[in-house]
C-alpha cells in the first residue's frame, strides 16, 4: 500500500511577546496604506499592453493627434518587423522607456500646436528625431519619421525667412550621411544644396540660444552646410577617381570652394590633396606637383604633422614619376623622420614601405627587403617605442631600462598595411635571391662549388644562399676558393684533430668530480 506524504505546514512568524492586539492592527493598517493605490489608469496598464494604454490615455486627455500619430508609428513598426529578416528592427511594443518618451514628446508638441507656437512644436519633434538618431541602428526608422515631421512643421513657420526649415533639413541630411554611409549620397547632397542656396548672405545660427552644439560643427547654417557639402563632394570624387579622374578633379575643386566658404583650413588642404591625386592619375605631373606644394604650404603654416606626412608622400610619388628618384627618396626619408619624431607609427610604416618599393624599382632589392621588413615590424608594432610616450614616462620618473623591451600598453596592429608590406618583402627577397641565382649560373662555368650548389638546387631544391659545411671540402681552382685536393685533405685532418681535442677536453672536464681529479687536472696543465 502506497504511503501518501503530506506537505509541511507553513511556519508562522514568531510574534514578539510585547505585541498586543492593537499593535498588530496598527501594523496591518500601515502595511495596507503603504501599498500603491491603483486608479482606473493603473488597473488598465496592469491588464493591457502599454502602447494600447498610451493611445487610449492620449485620446482621453484630448491629445487626439498625438494618439493617432502614436498609433500610426506602432502600425509602421509592425510592418517593418514583418519585413525584417535579420531581426534588427526594435519592437516599440516591448520598449516601455521609448513609448513613455515618445508620448511625453508628442504631448509637448501638441500643446505648442494648440497655442499656435509652430517653432516650439517643430523643435520638440526635432529633439525627438535627434534623440532616436543616436539610439542604434534598429530605431533609425523612427528618427527619420520625426525628422520628416519636423521638416513638414517647419515649412509652416516663415517668420524667420526659412532658417528653422533649413536647420531641420541640415540635421536630416547629416543624419542620412552619418547613419547610412554606404547609401547613395545624392539625396542628402540635393537637400544640403537647397539649404546652402537659401542661406547665402544670411547669418543664420544653426543652434538656438539654449542649445549647445558640438565643437566640430560651426554655429552657422551656411558654414555647417558647406562642411557637409565638402564631405559629400570628396566622397563622390574618390568614387569617380579610378573611372573618370577628370570628373574627380572637378568635384574636388568644388569641395575646395565649399571648404573655403566654411573657412576651414584643414578641409581646404584635404580637397587640394584630392585635386593633386586626380591630376597624378591623369599623368598631369607638373600641375600635380604645384597642387601638392600648395597643400604642403597650408599644412606647414597650420603645423599639421599628419597632413605634412601625407603631402610629402604624394610629392614623392610625383618625383618618382618624373624620374627624380633621389628627390623622392629624400621626401620619404623626411616623412619617416617626421613621423618618428611625433610618434605616428602608421605614417612611419608607410614611409618605410614606399622607400622599400622605390629601392626595389631601382633594382636594389637588398635595400628594399630591409626597408620592407622594417615597415612590416612597424605596422605590427614590433620593436616600436613611441618617443612622445617615452619622454612623458621619463618626465614622470617612471621610465626604466625595460621600457623598450617590455611595454604593457596595447598597440594597435594595422593588419592590411602589414600584409601588403609582408608580400612586398617576399617579392623583394625573391628578387634579391634571383640576382644571386644568375650570378651562381655565371660562376658555375669555372667554380666547382657553384656548380655543386646549382646541381643540389635542381635535384632537391636546396637553397644555394645557405652556406653548408660540405661545400668547404670540394676542390675548386677558381680565384675565390683556390683549393686543391691536398688542401681539402689538410682541412679535413685539421677539423678532425680539432674535434678529437675538443672531445678529450670535454671528457676530462666531465671527470673532474672530486678533489683528486682537480689536482690531476692542475698537474697536467702545469
Amino acid at each position: 500500500m502506497e504511503t501518501t506524504t503530506f506537505p509541511m505546514r507553513r511556519q508562522l512568524p514568531k510574534l514578539m511577546a510585547c505585541m498586543t492586539k492593537n499593535s498588530l492592527e496598527n501594523l496591518r493598517n500601515r502595511a495596507l496604506f503603504s501599498l500603491d493605490a491603483l486608479d482606473a489608469k493603473g488597473i488598465r496598464r496592469r491588464k493591457f499592453p502599454l502602447h494600447e494604454c498610451l493611445i487610449l490615455e492620449l485620446r482621453e486627455s484630448g491629445y487626439s493627434e498625438s494618439s493617432d500619430y502614436l498609433q500610426d508609428l506602432i502600425y509602421d513598426n509592425i510592418q517593418l518587423l514583418a519585413e525584417d529578416d535579420i531581426g534588427i528592427v526594435v519592437d516599440l511594443r516591448k520598449r516601455e522607456d521609448y513609448l513613455e518618451y515618445i508620448s511625453a514628446g508628442l504631448i509637448r508638441a501638441e500643446k505648442h500646436r494648440d497655442k499656435e507656437n509652430t517653432k516650439k512644436e517643430c523643435l520638440e519633434l526635432l529633439k525627438l528625431a535627434l534623440y532616436y538618431a543616436e539610439k542604434g541602428r534598429g530605431i533609425l526608422w523612427l528618427a527619420e519619421k520625426f525628422f520628416l515631421a519636423a521638416i513638414a512643421v517647419s515649412s509652416q513657420y516663415l517668420l524667420d525667412g526659412g532658417r528653422l526649415k533649413g536647420c531641420c533639413k541640415y540635421h536630416y541630411a547629416s543624419f542620412l550621411l552619418d547613419k547610412f554611409p554606404d547609401a547613395d549620397p545624392e539625396e542628402p547632397f540635393v537637400i544640403l544644396t537647397e539649404v546652402r542656396d537659401s542661406a547665402i548672405g544670411k547669418n543664420w545660427p544653426l543652434y538656438e540660444e539654449d542649445e549647445e552644439g558640438t565643437g566640430e560643427v560651426p554655429n552657422s547654417v551656411f558654414s555647417a552646410t558647406a562642411v557637409q557639402l565638402h564631405r559629400v563632394l570628396l566622397s563622390k570624387a574618390r568614387i569617380a577617381r579610378d573611372v573618370d579622374p577628370a570628373k574627380s578633379e572637378r568635384l574636388s575643386r568644388l569641395a575646395e570652394r565649399r571648404a573655403r566658404d566654411a573657412d576651414d583650413t584643414p578641409k581646404t588642404a584635404e580637397a587640394i590633396i584630392e585635386i593633386g591625386v586626380s591630376q597624378l592619375m591623369m599623368n598631369n605631373l607638373n600641375n600635380a606637383q604645384k597642387t601638392f606644394v600648395r597643400a604642403l604650404n597650408i599644412y606647414q603654416e597650420s603645423g599639421n604633422v599628419e597632413g605634412l606626412c601625407e603631402t610629402k608622400m604624394h610629392l614623392a610619388a610625383v618625383m618618382q614619376r618624373l624620374g627624380e628618384h633621389e628627390m623622392a627618396a629624400k621626401l620619404l626619408t623626411e616623412m619617416g623622420a617626421l613621423a618618428m619624431e611625433h610618434g605616428l607609427r602608421r605614417q612611419l610604416g608607410r614611409a618605410l614601405h614606399l622607400l622599400g618599393e622605390l629601392h626595389l624599382r631601382r633594382e636594389r632589392p637588398e635595400l628594399g627587403t630591409q626597408h620592407l621588413t622594417e615597415a612590416f615590424q612597424c605596422f605590427m608594432g614590433l620593436n616600436w617605442q613611441n618617443p612622445t610616450e617615452a619622454s612623458m614616462r621619463q618626465g614622470n620618473g617612471t621610465t626604466s631600462g625595460l621600457d623598450v623591451i617590455y611595454k604593457t600598453d596595447a598597440i594597435e596592429i594595422y593588419e592590411e598595411e602589414a600584409e601588403q608590406s609582408r608580400l612586398m618583402m617576399a617579392i623583394s627577397a625573391g628578387q634579391e635571391i634571383m640576382s644571386s641565382f644568375f650570378n651562381l649560373i655565371r660562376e658555375s662555368g669555372e667554380c666547382a662549388v657553384a656548380k655543386i650548389k646549382l646541381i643540389e638546387w635542381k635535384l632537391s631544391r636546396a637553397g644555394w644562399w645557405v652556406s653548408k659545411q660540405h661545400h668547404e671540402f670540394i676542390p675548386c681552382t677558381c680565384p675565390i676558393h683556390n683549393r686543391t685536393p691536398l688542401d681539402v685533405l689538410r682541412i679535413q685532418l685539421e677539423k678532425r684533430n680539432m674535434q678529437t681535442e675538443n672531445s678529450e677536453a670535454d671528457g676530462l672536464l666531465n671527470r673532474t668530480d672530486t678533489v683528486d681529479d682537480i689536482r690531476k687536472l692542475r698537474s697536467s696543465l702545469a
